[in-house]
């Protein structure tokens, strides 16, 4: 007599298609993350594309056995006609603005006061020489929005890409990419200030939302910089936060 064989209980079907239904979201998943392994040129992409954009952001930046400062900026930029405006705001007091209409950029400092005008066609060095007095803010998003012009950019020696699945951060799914990037001597194209950096882009909107920088350290010390951002795409702005007159010149 040849046997049948047994029937699957309720218990075991049920198991077979949660792994079944696991099984087909984990391979969704990997499609999905296959499909947008260049979603970083896609939202490089999308900046350049964007007629107005606006963020609020902090930078964190934890050094040593536990040093820690935390920094605040904004960011408004209207594409036709030309606005722009980059106010970072250090601990402890110090304020720096970068701003552009449609003849020039400018930028001032807390610190000593002075305003200095960068006339079109040479108006780059407002960004490129704000990196430090904005703790990398200015070589980041406002690069990506002016994506056309040969700005020293964090974006842009940004190698070894790999999309690592995704995160929630403040409550948007997020592609998380993993990447190294340098700073590079035009004239030697000596590579300095290597780092690791991690950027969260929002999966929806392909909008930035987090980028961790990190430094290689002394054993027990750490070299770590967060910036997280609330970014809008295509916000309707007014003259108030695109323009910037400096204290004392009201």
């Amino acid at each position: 007599m040849v046997k049948s064989a047994p029937r699957p209980t309720a218990a075991t079907a049920w198991c077979l298609l949660l792994l079944l239904g696991s099984w087909f979201a984990i391979e969704s998943v990997d499609r999905t993350l296959r499909a947008d392994g260049d979603v970083m040129q896609r939202s490089r992409a999308m900046y350049a594309s964007l007629k107005s954009y606006a963020d609020t952001g902090v930078i964190v930046f934890e050094y040593g056995a536990s040093g820690k400062d935390q920094h605040t900026f904004t960011t408004s930029f209207n594409r036709a006609p030309r606005g722009f405006r980059l106010e970072f705001n250090k601990q402890g007091g110090d304020r720096y603005v970068v701003w552009g209409d449609p003849d020039a950029f400018h930028t001032w400092w807390k610190t000593t006061g002075q305003q200095f005008d960068y006339p079109n066609p040479d108006n780059m060095p407002a960004l490129n020489g704000s990196g430090r007095n904005t703790s990398g803010s200015a070589l980041k998003i406002p690069t990506l929005l002016y994506g056309k012009a040969q700005l020293l950019s964090d974006f842009a020696n940004y190698t070894d890409l790999a999309v690592d699945g995704t995160e929630e951060i403040a409550g948007r799914r997020c592609y998380r990419v993993l990447g190294t990037t340098r700073d590079t001597y035009a004239a030697t194209g000596k590579e300095v200030n290597v780092r690791k950096m991690t950027v969260w882009i929002d999966a929806d909107s392909l909008l930035i939302r987090k980028v961790v920088e990190q430094w290689k350290g002394l054993p027990g010390q750490i070299n770590r910089m967060t910036t997280t951002y609330e970014p809008r795409a295509n916000p309707q702005l007014d003259q108030t936060q695109l323009r910037f007159v400096p204290p004392g010149e009201r």
